[in-house]
């Protein structure tokens, strides 16, 4: 369910930049914890959504080009460092030093997108 809010978000900043224009690729960087193929799936039906209700078609044939990042945590304790499979859970961290659970801050990041005229960068959303 994180998945598919991130991924409607990321639908609505993607058709701002977009204006009106049809994009071919969108690339981000997210935490490995996330799961990239609900995150994808997430992202096409969001377009899909977005086609229907606004009809802008903007986004319907967009690829999602997901790049993962390793987590990584700054704990009360002092446990600086990154995250193993083992001590991240969705967007759930378990410091590995004190056993602390808390919330992966990190989101997605926009990289760029790519429209037929050419790409554009961006920065963290």
């Amino acid at each position: 369910m994180h998945e598919l809010s991130l991924a409607e978000e990321l639908v609505a900043t993607c058709r701002g930049h977009a204006r009106g224009r049809a994009v071919r690729a969108v690339q981000v960087r997210c935490p490995a914890s996330l799961d990239a193929e609900e995150l994808s799936e997430g992202f096409a039906f969001a377009a899909n959504r977005l086609a229907a209700s606004a009809s802008d078609p903007c986004l319907v044939v967009a690829e999602l080009e997901v790049e993962p990042v390793p987590v990584q945590l700054a704990c009360a304790c002092g446990y600086e460092g990154l995250l193993t499979d083992d001590h991240v859970a969705g967007h759930m961290s378990i410091c590995p030093r004190c056993g602390h659970v808390g919330e992966v801050t990190d989101g997605l990041e926009l990289v760029s997108m790519t429209f037929a005229d050419g790409m554009e960068p961006f920065g963290p959303l």
